[in-house]
């Protein structure tokens, strides 16, 4: 058995999965045979009911560097051809991961401090909440490396800062801080280094006793209204609301608001 520390480490409590990049020596670089354990834990993530938040952090100085470079220096032994086509075939699994990230129905919280890079930028910009403290900087850094984006940072970055200033940082090769992420709208909350994860910690908590259905189809809709005709999303948000009503997190909100008191959820216990 490898006495190695494993890549990443999770738990579950209270409702709220968290997710720890576990490769601080590495700046928390992923290497290639990480991919299908990443994947099984979102999918537990996505796919079981007691999970009503994810949180996602790193261990060390720098939430992630992305891919493992020293693992691109290995392939540079290969023929052109066979480091195509082993690139083409890593991929196809990354593909699965980040389709599964983006389709976790419940709240997704990043903390994030230190260097996030290449790859490593699908997290931060696939989140719902992104709380990070003064030494984040962003590294759109796939051209020093004479290699185009991946794990779906041409989709996320426009949807978050727009497709003009997405241009501009990608081909850029740009470096931001924390400030000018927080002012693009990249980051949420800029905390203090030593409470970022308590405070993000407590906002998944928060989350994870709201009402479930409810945040489940808002995060729903949300995810569709740029696809979506305004006529599609209208009924779309008839359907969801019709559905809320029936569910008892609706009956133990409107009896908290008439008592006075903080509400319940049922789905929330």
């Amino acid at each position: 058995m490898s006495s190695e520390a494993p890549p990443f480490l999770t738990s579950l409590e209270e409702g709220v999965f968290t997710l720890t990049f576990n490769r601080p020596d590495f700046g928390n670089a992923m290497p290639p045979s990480a991919t299908p354990s990443l994947v099984d834990a979102l999918t537990q993530v996505r796919d079981d009911p007691s999970v009503r938040c994810f949180l996602l952090n790193a261990k060390g100085k720098n939430f992630s560097a992305g891919g493992d470079v020293k693992g691109f220096g290995r392939s540079l032994e290969m023929s052109p051809s066979a480091r195509s086509q082993d690139f083409l075939d890593r991929l196809a699994l990354v593909r699965t991961m980040v389709e599964t990230y983006l389709a976790i129905p419940v709240p997704v919280i990043v903390a994030c401090r230190g260097g996030v890079a290449g790859g490593g930028l699908l997290w931060p910009l696939g989140a719902d909440f992104l709380y990070a403290d003064d030494t984040l900087s962003i590294m759109f850094a796939h051209q020093r490396f004479g290699l185009s984006p991946d794990c779906g940072v041409t989709y996320l970055l426009p949807r978050v800062v727009g497709e003009r200033k997405a241009r501009e940082l990608v081909l850029g090769g740009a470096f931001i801080g924390a400030e000018e992420a927080s002012a693009l709208g990249i980051v949420s909350r800029i905390v203090e280094a030593e409470a970022l994860e308590d405070e993000a910690l407590k906002l998944a908590r928060r989350l994870a006793r709201g009402p479930q259905q409810a945040m489940r189809t808002a995060k729903h809709l949300l995810g569709r209204s740029m696809t979506t005709t305004l006529g599609e999303l209208l009924e779309m948000e008839r359907k969801g609301v019709a559905d809320c009503v029936a569910d008892p997190d609706f009956e133990e909100g409107v009896r908290a608001f008439l008592d006075k008191r903080k509400p319940s959820y049922p789905s929330a216990q």
